[in-house]
C-alpha cells in the first residue's frame, strides 16, 4: 500500500487503489504532518541560514528524516517531494521540475546535497549545486566531489556553466576508473582552465571585434571551442587541456 495520495494535473487528491478508512487515515495523517511542519521548517531554517546553500543544505537534513520516518522507498520519492511541493510548502516553486524523474525535484536536490560532505557542499553556490544536480555528473564519475572539496578558490557563475558543458561532453562514454585521483582532478583542472581561457579571450575578442557576428552566438562557439579542444587534445595524444591546446584551438575557431 502506498502511503502517499496521488495528484493530478488540476491539483485534485486521489488515494491509490481501494483502501480501506483505517489506510486511508494513515495516508491523510502523513499529509497532515506535513501540511503543519513544512512551512514552519522552511520558515525557520530560512530565518537561521537564509537563502543560500547552507538553507538547502539544512533542509535537505530534515527532509531526509522525514523519508526515515515514513518509510518512503526510492521509486516514490518523486510522489513525496510532489505532496510536500503542491500540498504543505507556502512556497510556490515555479521552476521546471520535469514530470517523473526525481531528479530535477527542489525537495530531491535538497536531499542530495545533505548526503555530500558540507565542507564540499560549502564551495560552490545553490544555483552551481542546481546546474549539477540536474545532470548526470555525479552518477557517471562521483570523484567530482572530491575534485569540488580541493578547490581553494570560489569557481565563478560563467565559469561554472562552461565547466559543466565541457564536463559533460568529457564524460561521454568515458571510463574514469582508468585514472587514479591525481589524474583526473589534473584533467577536470584543465578542463576548467580551458574555460577560464575562453571567457578571457572571447571578451578581447569582442572588444576587438564589435561587429563580428559570431558575438551574438556565443554559446555556439563556446560548444565548438570546446570540441575543437578536445579533438586537438586527442590528435596531441594529451592527457589534459594544455594552454597550448586552448590558444590553438581559439585562434583556428575565431580568426
Amino acid at each position: 500500500m502506498s502511503k502517499l495520495v496521488t495528484i493530478d494535473s488540476k491539483g485534485r487528491i486521489f488515494y491509490d487503489g481501494m483502501l480501506s478508512s483505517k489506510e486511508k487515515a494513515s495516508v491523510d495523517d502523513i499529509l497532515n504532518a506535513l501540511k503543519k511542519e513544512i512551512p514552519e521548517i522552511e520558515t525557520d531554517i530560512e530565518e537561521r541560514f537564509g537563502k543560500g546553500v547552507m538553507s538547502k543544505y539544512n533542509l535537505g537534513l530534515i527532509l531526509g528524516e522525514f523519508l526515515e520516518k515514513y518509510d518512503i522507498p526510492v521509486y516514490e520519492r518523486r510522489r513525496f517531494w510532489d505532496e510536500i511541493k503542491i500540498l504543505a510548502s507556502n512556497i510556490d516553486r515555479k521552476r521546471d521540475e520535469g514530470k517523473n524523474s526525481s531528479r530535477r525535484s527542489f525537495y530531491e536536490q535538497c536531499f542530495v546535497l545533505s548526503t555530500i560532505d558540507v565542507d564540499v557542499v560549502e564551495k560552490l553556490s545553490w544555483r552551481q549545486w542546481q546546474s549539477l544536480l540536474d545532470r548526470t555528473i555525479i552518477d557517471n564519475d562521483p570523484r567530482i566531489l572530491d575534485w569540488i572539496g580541493i578547490q581553494n578558490e570560489k569557481i565563478k557563475e560563467d565559469e561554472w556553466r562552461e565547466f559543466l558543458k565541457a564536463l559533460n561532453e568529457y564524460l561521454k562514454n568515458k571510463d574514469t576508473q582508468v585514472f587514479n585521483n591525481e589524474e583526473l582532478f589534473d584533467i577536470y583542472s584543465s578542463i576548467l582552465n580551458m574555460n577560464k581561457y575562453w571567457l578571457k579571450e572571447f571578451k578581447k575578442f569582442c572588444e576587438e571585434h564589435p561587429k563580428s557576428a559570431k558575438i551574438k552566438n556565443k554559446t555556439t562557439w563556446s560548444k565548438k571551442y570546446i570540441k575543437a579542444c578536445f579533438k586537438l587534445k586527442r590528435k596531441m595524444k594529451s592527457r589534459i587541456i594544455t594552454d597550448e591546446i586552448c590558444s590553438i584551438s581559439f585562434k583556428e575557431l575565431m580568426s
